[in-house]
């Protein structure tokens, strides 16, 4: 579903004695196509067809940076059942994907009133009363670096004598700064970003 919300969804927000509704959807957890849907709050909910059923579950606001980080998202879940610890014990949850859907109960029959976020457990532990989940989004789940290079202005990003690098000459060591690309002749094979304002060098 689109992140964008629909008319609907807009006038619900604006009312100031409405609240939303969180819906929480960990897919195929036991590796058998099967799904875990929670709804927070008192009362089950169906929603698009699917029963979410009402369990002590809610999420902390988006985490951000300014180092171009991943976003993440805190789910705190009630483990005082021993629920989710034993789900823990008997799947392994890392990469599981998660849907957070927000909707308003006087809108649960229009699949279109919804925002809808996707995210990937990171990491997830429990005590004996709470069980908490690390969301973060794909990339980092699978350990992918963002951004892929590290963008510098002085230094090269380039393996030495490596093939983005493809200096064939004598010497046998770089310390892959601009200046002693200039030095071996191989400048132009430079793997740094000389253009970039100083006051934002790195990147990475």
């Amino acid at each position: 579903m689109a992140r964008s919300p629909s008319d609907n969804f807009k006038k619900e927000k604006n009312k100031l004695t409405n609240q939303p509704v969180h819906l929480y959807t960990i897919h195929d957890y036991d590796g058998a196509a099967n799904d875990l849907t929670f709804v927070e709050g008192p009362n089950n909910v169906t929603f698009d067809s699917v029963e979410y059923v009402a369990f002590p579950i809610s999420f902390d606001s988006i985490k951000e940076n300014t180092k171009g980080q991943i976003d993440s998202v805190t789910l705190r879940v009630s483990n005082v059942m021993r629920t989710f610890g034993g789900y823990f014990e008997l799947y392994d949850f890392q990469g599981k994907k998660v849907t957070l859907r927000t909707i308003w109960s006087n809108l649960v029959a229009e699949t279109d009133s919804v925002i809808s976020d996707v995210y990937y457990i990171d990491s997830y532990s429990a005590d004996q009363d709470n069980a908490t989940i690390i969301l973060t989004t794909k990339f980092n789940v699978l350990s992918v670096r963002l951004p892929l290079r590290a963008y510098s202005r002085n230094y090269c990003s380039w393996v030495f004598k490596g093939t983005e690098c493809a200096y064939a000459g004598a010497e046998t060591a770089c310390n892959k700064t601009k200046q002693r690309c200039k030095e071996i002749d191989n400048y132009s094979r430079f793997g740094g970003f000389p253009s970039i304002n100083p006051k934002r060098a790195i990147l990475a």
